[in-house]
């Protein structure tokens, strides 16, 4: 279930990228087209700001089309997003770089083991996205934006971390608030 409006995100990255590295002027229309509501969203949560979230978005499309240009697209498997998602947060990070500083870094261990980049509890619990929106409401902006960085767009901990500029652990902290605010909520509104 989408939080946020979906525009076929599921394209496979061989075909899409294939025609944008060939020039294809529509198939690099509709890869922008696809892909920008998602870029603007991740930028706007890391700034705030909607006019310098669309210089992040540019600049980020800028730069995956400098690298579509020297990819070996054969070696490219599964959906664009992935990869894609990586130039927003590259670019979310150098703002943070200039505007705030970054976070403490320490090694961590990969936090995508502990198995909720596979929970598909919205879809499992049946939640109309009218009730899901009206208990996000209820919760902190900084919980409700970590809680769709991860679970709409699919970002991993370190990448919301970059896109929020701050450490994994604070990451990993404000998704299970998150996630037991709405669960909470969710609960409260089924009785």
């Amino acid at each position: 279930m989408a939080i946020l409006p979906t525009r076929g995100y599921s394209h496979q990255a061989f075909n899409v990228l294939t025609e944008v590295k060939k020039g294809n002027k529509q198939a690099l229309g509709e890869f922008v087209w696809q892909n920008q509501e998602r870029f603007f969203a991740v930028a706007l949560i890391a700034t705030g700001n909607p006019d310098q979230a669309v210089d992040l978005t540019i600049t980020a499309f800028a730069h995956a089309n400098q690298a579509i240009a020297r990819l070996n697209t054969k070696d490219m498997h599964g959906p664009v997003w992935p990869w894609l998602a990586q130039f927003i947060v590259d670019a979310c990070a150098e703002y943070h770089q200039q505007h705030s500083g970054q976070p403490a870094k320490g090694r961590h261990p990969d936090p995508s083991q502990d198995g909720s980049g596979d929970m598909n509890w919205l879809e499992q619990a049946h939640i109309s996205s009218q009730r899901l929106k009206r208990c996000l409401g209820l919760i902190s902006p900084h919980e409700r934006n970590t809680f769709i960085l991860r679970q709409q767009l699919g970002l991993t901990y370190e990448q919301i971390g970059f896109v929020l500029n701050e450490g994994v652990e604070e990451v990993m902290g404000d998704l299970f608030r998150s996630r037991v605010l709405l669960f909470k909520c969710l609960c409260q509104r089924a009785s």
